[in-house]
């Protein structure tokens, strides 16, 4: 293959990896906007990249306000945290003073009990004692003289002149054990008092506990469900972003493509108005390629059938239409450039009737004006093509009419 010009190729070839089928070519005499297809769709346009990025701005925001919630939420846990472990605190105090007024009010209890025992038992050691001063002191017949004395059991013993020393030792005996029973009655009642108010204070500090435990728990929940949110805000954020950084990627690439096509086509119109090939369909001054270098580049077309459709791709796993048809033909040992619009240039134009196996089908969305070119595809014969359609869609056979009426066919 010769080339041509170096300027003009050193445009295209700059461009190589933006070009594609689904691709618009926009020429200097375009008029009003621009309407370009990427793959099949429309390019996203500079309003849908902005509103793009204002939804990135939304979710950003609106992340930004969920884990201020969030901080707050957990502020407030922490705070019931600290209150609940200082309740928990004071509730066990108060479980111990309640034990230790329990301790101190049974002592009580058992001393009051052992005081009115004493009390009974110094009742019967004065008992003991009368008895036994009237058999020691004898005389005769005693019990009937205590009995004949008018004056009763005292005044028989004052007779016997030992009144004196057992009213003493009564007294002494019963005081001190009525004293016993009194003090010991005091002190079970304030240890009953004691005891009902740690009672008291310990079912009090037990409600407060459970009250800031139930709090910490709810509270809890509220931050799980806070974080929840913010981490599905999180997760549209981020969608959003790709999103953006997609489409807006997308445009890019786009427009740049189809600068570099509008760039091929003026050059084009140029190397037209210079007289390169006024009367010929194009500028191509070469020899065409064999028709054995045809059935090799239309052989290999059929050999990467079921491969997947990806914009700009060359294979070896992937292409796009232009790409197929350059690998096809560079295995026929052609060298084509990686662009539709080059592609229609770079051989001998033929008539669709008089195809043969290898020549490229060319497919435009104005078959009057090949820089609206768009599609190609790999003749086999029989009136069908191999070509990579568009997205979604894996490289196949397809009818040469099936895309459209072609604009026409080069040979290589």
């Amino acid at each position: 293959m010769a080339d041509r010009p170096g300027a003009f190729f050193s445009v295209r070839k700059a461009v190589w990896s933006l070009a594609v089928c689904g691709l618009v070519a926009v020429t200097g005499v375009t008029a009003g906007p621009v309407r370009m297809k990427l793959a099949g769709h429309p390019v996203p346009s500079a309003g849908q990249v902005q509103a793009a990025q204002n939804q990135v701005n939304q979710r950003a925001a609106a992340l930004g306000k969920q884990e201020e919630q969030v901080a707050q939420a957990n502020a407030k846990l922490t705070d019931l945290q600290n209150q609940a472990e200082i309740l928990t605190q004071d509730y066990d105090g108060a479980m111990v003073a309640e034990q230790q007024a329990q301790t101190a009010y049974t002592t009580a209890v058992h001393k009051l009990a052992e005081a009115r025992q004493a009390e009974l038992s110094s009742q019967r050691q004065v008992a003991a004692l009368a008895a036994n001063e009237y058999e020691t002191q004898g005389g005769f017949d005693p019990m009937a003289a205590m009995l004949g004395d008018a004056h009763g059991v005292t005044a028989y013993l004052n007779q016997m002149g030992l009144g004196q020393v057992f009213t003493t030792r009564r007294t002494d005996i019963l005081a001190k054990n009525n004293a016993d029973d009194v003090v010991s009655g005091v002190f079970q009642s304030e240890a009953s008092t004691a005891l009902a108010q740690k009672k008291a204070a310990a079912a009090k500090a037990a409600q407060l506990k459970t009250a800031v435990q139930a709090a910490v728990a709810t509270q809890l929940t509220a931050v799980k469900q806070s974080q929840a949110v913010a981490g599905q805000l999180s997760g549209g954020l981020q969608s959003a972003k790709d999103h953006e950084n997609h489409i807006a990627n997308q445009r890019a690439q786009a427009l740049a493509a189809a600068a570099a096509a509008a760039a091929a086509a003026a050059e084009r119109a140029r190397a037209r108005e210079i007289g390169a090939a006024s009367s010929a369909p194009s500028s191509y001054t070469g020899s065409a390629a064999s028709s054995s270098q045809g059935d090799i580049a239309a052989d290999f077309a059929l050999s990467q059938i079921g491969k997947p459709y990806q914009w700009g791709a060359a294979g070896p796993s992937t292409y796009d239409c232009s790409g197929l048809a350059m690998v096809a033909w560079a295995h026929a040992g052609v060298s084509i450039l990686h662009y539709t619009g080059d592609q229609w240039d770079e051989g001998a134009h033929v008539p669709v009737d008089d195809m043969q196996r290898g020549d490229l089908v060319f497919y435009a969305t104005n078959n009057a004006d090949p820089a609206t070119i768009h599609h190609v595809g790999i003749y086999i014969g029989d009136g069908e093509m191999v070509d990579a359609p568009y997205t979604g869609v894996d490289v196949r056979i397809d009818s040469i009419y099936q895309p459209g009426v072609p604009i026409g066919a080069v040979r290589p």
